[in-house]
């Protein structure tokens, strides 16, 4: 289960990769595509913590055109997830999802020795990085307007709603059909906690849940699996 985005993906993240400004190119399984990012502001070497991009109508016209060309084919067209990567556009838009943005993208993701999303540190200027966000801003999925419990508070910077949603599926299944799932069964919590930490594959498809040891605490793991098969209420 981010603290938010990005979480749960099946195989290697064919993403966003670019050699040295203003020409930007992307590596993984797919024919690298040519970014252009001379016409966006410089930002220098220094990395910046938030996006300096958000909301300007050129970065935003680079940035689709990059996400498109590089990152559709695991993410989804138009950042609309078919299940092989987390759905983009649950990220939220402020500072902390900004940050675990930037260490996602320069770090990957790496767990158990399984590379689920290469690291891109030295390889994508970080002009190509925010021009993505800030076109994936744009596409930012809002929740309806409803309040929001603690524990959906935690379940999102846990990075469990990039890949689940309360009452409909995901890439993963909804947390409440989960509940029902698991209704009658007295060992559950401690079936799912297993699996959240281990990692899992088979009971809701073919998309494996990749093991969320080394990023979520135990604790904060038991917390979520209990709400949840409460009815994520």
């Amino acid at each position: 289960m981010k603290n938010r985005f990005l979480p749960a993906a099946a195989t290697l993240v064919a993403a966003l990769c670019l050699a040295p400004s203003p020409a930007a190119l992307a590596h993984g399984d797919v024919t690298p595509q040519v970014v252009d990012v001379s016409t966006l502001k410089p930002l220098g070497n220094d990395k910046l913590g938030s996006n300096p991009y958000r909301g300007d109508k050129e970065a935003i016209r680079v940035g689709s055109s990059a996400y498109n060309q590089n990152c559709a084919r695991c993410h989804g067209l138009e950042a609309i997830s078919g299940g092989i990567a987390p759905d983009l556009r649950k990220l939220d838009v402020d500072a902390e999802t900004d940050t675990y943005y930037l260490q996602s993208v320069y770090r990957g993701k790496v767990r158990n020795g399984a590379v689920y999303m290469p690291p891109f540190e030295g390889i994508l200027p970080q002009e190509a990085v925010w021009a993505i966000k800030a076109y994936l801003e744009t596409r930012r999925e809002e929740s309806p307007d409803r309040p929001r419990s603690p524990f959906e508070d935690l379940a999102k910077k846990s990075t469990c709603m990039s890949c689940h949603n309360i009452d409909s599926r995901g890439v993963g299944p909804g947390f409440r059909e989960i509940a029902a799932k698991y209704k009658k069964d007295k060992k559950a919590e401690a079936k799912l906690v297993a699996k959240v930490m281990k990692g899992g594959f088979g009971n809701w498809g073919k998309t494996p849940m990749p093991p969320m040891s080394q990023e979520v605490p135990e604790g904060s793991v038991r917390t979520l699996v209990q709400w949840i098969l409460a009815g994520a209420e």
